[in-house]
């Protein structure tokens, strides 16, 4: 059974404790403490602090702005104020949020919140996250901007429709804490964790294709990958223990890390699950159906060795007066040669991690290369600080244009990757325009 008191509490509530909340709070004394806690770590397990809570903001009083291609949608306001939150919801109302997508005033919710997955959630579990939040969560009184769509896309209505053609997760029974491994491991896959939001592919209503679970999808500019346990496509050439120490630190040496959202999710998330669940997500995950990706032949951290190329730098400065047309190998060398090497094997401490046996380089696809060169890398975990500057037009190091960002996302490729990247200036400004700040 896990062991809910080891959640990290002051990190969910903002650093407030129980004796300093007010209003919906005061309750706390005559609530079970195991159920609040109980609810803390549900409440981590099902990232809920992912969305509702906006980049500087205060936990879970909503603001964030997603992209979805229907427009942007905000998230809501799920502290417990009676006028700004969700402290006049009942649990029926509660539940009915999570499990339906309905709001206490009876509209639909949009799908980005993922009630299709939290619908397999245990009674005992929602019971357990409502307590918690009228509970344990800090009142905050401010209602974020209402999502504005066009037409039809603002018919909340049409939603019924989608929901009864989409289908949502069984509803679990029993004390999911009683769970043997792989039970465990799917309910937390399928359900809290709702891995199949971002890697599942979707058909052109947006709805999961459930025959290609976990099989990988686009995701705001970059790519949730493949994660089915296919020796070619996905991630069958890891071990269980790699799976655990990638969801833990958000890194597995010779393989992976985490960047974007998979980089958030582990942040927020997976790296504060308990050793128990780690494990029994991984043993779940690595016996799904394996599914190949037309994209990738051989595994994607397969890929490559350290480039063997003398260092024939002599020391002295020498002038280049055009620097508009920097051949690629002088680009890795000014702009990332510094941390990862001029052979790519990175630090030895793989901080800067090894762009061989590297499953980004390696992919058959380029977006998440594309998007962690313009993006950065900004993960906090147990295990340290992960940081890589950006190289986008935020960047406090060195602004790439188009051009050059293609072009390095090729060189990086061919030197150290699959090789099969042909990417174009015009794609990367597609992608600087759709999915990067400006």
């Amino acid at each position: 059974m896990p062991d809910f008191k080891t959640v990290f509490w002051s990190f969910l509530v903002g650093g407030t404790v129980l004796s300093g909340l007010s209003a919906p709070a005061a309750r706390a004394a005559d609530v079970d403490q195991d159920v609040m806690n109980r609810g803390a770590y549900l409440a981590t397990a099902a990232d809920c602090i992912a969305c509702h809570t906006k980049p500087g903001g205060t936990p879970f009083a909503g603001g964030l702005k997603i992209a979805t291609p229907m427009g942007d949608i905000i998230s809501t306001n799920i502290t417990p104020d009676a006028d700004h939150g969700i402290g006049k919801y009942s649990e029926h109302d509660f539940e009915q949020a999570l499990r339906k997508g309905k709001r206490r005033d009876g509209e639909n919710l949009y799908p980005v919140m993922p009630y299709i997955s939290y619908a397999g959630m245990t009674d005992q579990d929602i019971h357990a996250l409502y307590v918690w939040f009228m509970n344990g969560v800090k009142p905050v009184a401010q209602t974020p901007p209402a999502t504005q769509l066009s037409f039809p896309s603002n018919i909340r209505l049409t939603l019924s429709g989608w929901n009864m053609l989409a289908g949502s997760e069984k509803q679990e029974t029993g004390d999911s804490a009683t769970y043997d491994k792989l039970r465990r491991g799917k309910y937390l896959a399928t359900a809290l964790e709702h891995c199949g939001t971002c890697h599942t592919p979707r058909n052109v209503m947006l709805m999961e294709k459930s025959d290609e679970f976990l099989a990988g999808s686009p995701l705001s500019g970059w790519y949730a990958p493949n994660i089915t346990p296919s020796k070619t496509g996905g991630i069958g050439d890891w071990s269980e223990d790699d799976v655990v120490q990638y969801l833990h630190t958000g890194r597995v040496k010779g393989k992976s890390q985490a960047a974007g959202p998979m980089g958030e999710a582990v942040e927020h998330s997976t790296s504060h699950l308990t050793d128990p669940d780690l494990h029994a997500l991984a043993a779940f995950l690595l016996q799904v159906k394996p599914m190949d990706d037309t994209a990738d032949h051989q595994p994607r951290d397969g890929f490559g060795k350290a480039n063997d190329i003398p260092d024939l730098r002599s020391g002295e400065l020498t002038r280049i007066d055009n620097l508009s047309h920097k051949a690629p190998e002088n680009l890795f060398d000014a702009n990332c040669a510094a941390c990862h090497g001029q052979n790519g094997a990175g630090t030895v401490d793989q901080y800067a991690p090894s762009l061989y046996k590297n499953s980004v380089v390696g992919a058959g696809r380029p977006d998440n290369l594309i998007m962690t060169i313009l993006l950065g890398v900004n993960r906090k975990t147990a295990d340290g600080h992960a940081s890589m500057p950006a190289f986008g037009s935020t960047s406090d190091v060195q602004r790439l244009d188009d051009e050059e960002v293609a072009s390095l996302v090729n060189y990086v490729s061919k030197t150290f990757g699959s090789g099969t990247y042909t990417v174009t200036a015009d794609q990367v400004a597609q992608v600087r325009k759709d999915h990067t700040p400006h």
